[in-house]
């Protein structure tokens, strides 16, 4: 199912929840190079909402696409 939703999206779409990834992935390294477990947490809290977002808006718009392709009378611009 991922493989089929990955394949449905574009490139910009990719481009746009790619973002929020990237900014996880700098906060998980953020997160293993600090030395206090409070700053340590947050960025783990960082780095999983970004995630989150990350999933949410990339099955959004995979839900948002499949639902215009199979409505016959939508049009896109």
């Amino acid at each position: 199912m991922l493989g089929r939703i990955l394949r449905d999206l574009t490139l910009a779409d990719l481009t746009w929840g790619g973002g929020p990834l990237v900014l996880a992935i700098l906060a998980f390294v953020r997160a293993a190079r600090v030395e206090e477990s409070f700053d340590r947490g947050a960025w783990i809290a960082c780095g999983v909402i970004m995630l989150a977002v990350c999933a949410a808006y990339l099955t959004w718009v995979w839900r948002r696409r499949s639902d215009l392709q199979s409505d016959p009378g939508a049009t896109q611009r």
